[in-house]
Parts: structure tokens; C-alpha cells; sequence
């Protein structure tokens, strides 16, 4: 799993920083936090480490590739959110990351589970939350780090109709998926953060 380097993650933070000295409102995010993540990727002189970024590629493929002494890492930059959540008889945190649409498949459960479980690219995700005090506002992030074999292990046959808008299915890592009709077949994950590696959180404001 392809990680940033130190000298990376304090680049990742400075440029949000600059973010928020123009945008105090939310969060970066889209392209914005693509391009911030590839600049701070090209920012480690030192590392060896070089980055090609397509901007406004489809959301099914690796927005970053990096490439490392002759080896590709393909990654997929997505905002994401820390919630707790309900699985068996407990809540813990969890990673909800939204994801690729499927309507192209007509709501075929074979055709959409053998899609999901191809491997495609790692995620490397910020997180957001936003506090508003008596200080003033603060904007908290986080880094984290997906492996895309979490997210495999699907079974057509096991696809549970929650709704007429949610269908459901958990893997053997835990991870819930979620399919959404009403949002062009859109797939959402809740991945344990027990699965993942993260950086510590940070703010800025």
C-alpha cells in the first residue's frame, strides 16, 4: 500500500492551510484535494517518488498513479467522512467513502458484484469534520489509508434489500456496502477503521 512520506503529509497540511486562508466555509474537496494531494506527492524531492495526475478522470479509476523504483501505485482520492456505526451488537468507527455509480449495468446483481470486486486502485482518503466554538471555526482532517483488497469478497446471491432505495451486503473484513437505485445504482462503503491506517488528526483554524 502506497503511503505518503512525512515530509509529504506536512505539505498536505500547509496547502490546506492556504485552503482555509481562502475557503473557511467547509471542506476541500473533488479536484481541489486531488491536486493538493499530488503537490504534496511532488513535493518530497528526496523520495524518488513520481506522480501523474488526471484530472476530472472517471471516478472508477486511479485519479493519482505513482510510480516507485520501476512499480505503480494506483490511488483513488476521496474526502470521506469518520462515523460511528452499528455492526452486530457494538457501534465503532468506521470510514464512509462514497462511490462508483452502476446504473450502466441495469441493476444486475451478477454483473455489478463481479465489477465491485475487481481490483482497481488503493484509497487514500481525508476525512472532514467541522467545529464551530466559542474559539471560532475549526476545520479537522485526517489521512487514511485504504487497501482495495478490503473491498472485495462479494457474493451476487447475497445482496439484502433494505429498502426500495438501499440494498445491502458485508463482506468477510466487515466492510458494509451499501447499492442506492435512486442515485444511478451508487455504491457506498463503511470500512472499520480497525482495517485501515491513519494519521493522527489535525486542524487548522
Amino acid at each position: 500500500m502506497y503511503q505518503l512520506t512525512g515530509r509529504m503529509e506536512q505539505a498536505l497540511r500547509q496547502y490546506l492551510v492556504k485552503y482555509h486562508d481562502l475557503f473557511d466555509g467547509g471542506r476541500c474537496s473533488g479536484w481541489e484535494l486531488e491536486e493538493l494531494v499530488f503537490k504534496s506527492i511532488q513535493s518530497d524531492s528526496t523520495a524518488g517518488h513520481h506522480a501523474t495526475w488526471q484530472e476530472g478522470g472517471h471516478d472508477d479509476q486511479a485519479d493519482i498513479r505513482v510510480r516507485v523504483n520501476g512499480k505503480i501505485y494506483p490511488l483513488q482520492i476521496k474526502s470521506g467522512e469518520i462515523k460511528h456505526i452499528k455492526s452486530g451488537a457494538t457501534k465503532s468507527p468506521h470510514l464512509v467513502l462514497s462511490g462508483h455509480r452502476l446504473g450502466r449495468f441495469n441493476g444486475n446483481f451478477e454483473d455489478m458484484t463481479e465489477y465491485l470486486n475487481e481490483d482497481r486502485a488503493n484509497f487514500l482518503s481525508i476525512p472532514y469534520r467541522k467545529v464551530d466554538d466559542d474559539q471560532g471555526r475549526h476545520h479537522i482532517y485526517q489521512i487514511v489509508y485504504v487497501e482495495g483488497m478490503y473491498l472485495h469478497q462479494l457474493n451476487p446471491a447475497e445482496w439484502e434489500r433494505l429498502s426500495k432505495s438501499t440494498w445491502k451486503q458485508i463482506n468477510s473484513n466487515g466492510v458494509i456496502f451499501t447499492l442506492h437505485p435512486s442515485m444511478s445504482w451508487q455504491v457506498w462503503w463503511r470500512i472499520p477503521l480497525s482495517l485501515v491506517s491513519h494519521s493522527p488528526e489535525f486542524t487548522i483554524g
